[in-house]
């Protein structure tokens, strides 16, 4: 079994520095859940872009990587940001693929508050580093 099948869903120093769950549905969908600390908001006192930037390109990239098999890079990230996050909510990032072909895979994915309220959005073009 490729070794990168078995790290599709073990996290890098970067990821585990964010401080979110990771979460595996029966589906073999994967999500990330994250509780707003007062470490990663911004000087409004709302949770940074950087951070939702950083949930939404780990959590499409996992999901491409397990369903793929092999490591990924980013060729392109896009965001729209809808509302904030405050300290003491929990968001959750959720993530699905639109396209994968041999070398190139793309997908989208939101950012939720825990009632369900849309936070972020975003898509994601990776390339898949087949040897």
């Amino acid at each position: 079994m490729n070794k990168w099948m078995n790290r599709a869903e073990v996290s890098n120093s970067f990821d585990v520095s964010l401080g979110f769950d990771m979460i595996q549905l029966d589906g073999g969908e994967i999500i990330l859940e994250l509780p707003v600390s007062s470490t990663n908001l911004n000087p409004n006192g709302t949770l940074h872009g950087g951070v939702y930037a950083s949930l939404l390109d780990i959590v499409i990239g996992v999901n491409i990587r397990k369903l793929a098999g092999h490591p990924l890079v980013t060729v392109n990230l896009n965001i729209s940001y809808f509302a904030p996050a405050f300290e003491g909510e929990k968001i959750i990032a959720t993530a699905k693929i639109l396209n994968q072909g041999y070398k190139i895979a793309s997908g989208e994915g939101e950012v939720r508050n825990s009632e369900g309220k849309l936070l972020a959005k975003g898509t994601g073009t990776f390339k898949i580093l087949r040897s």
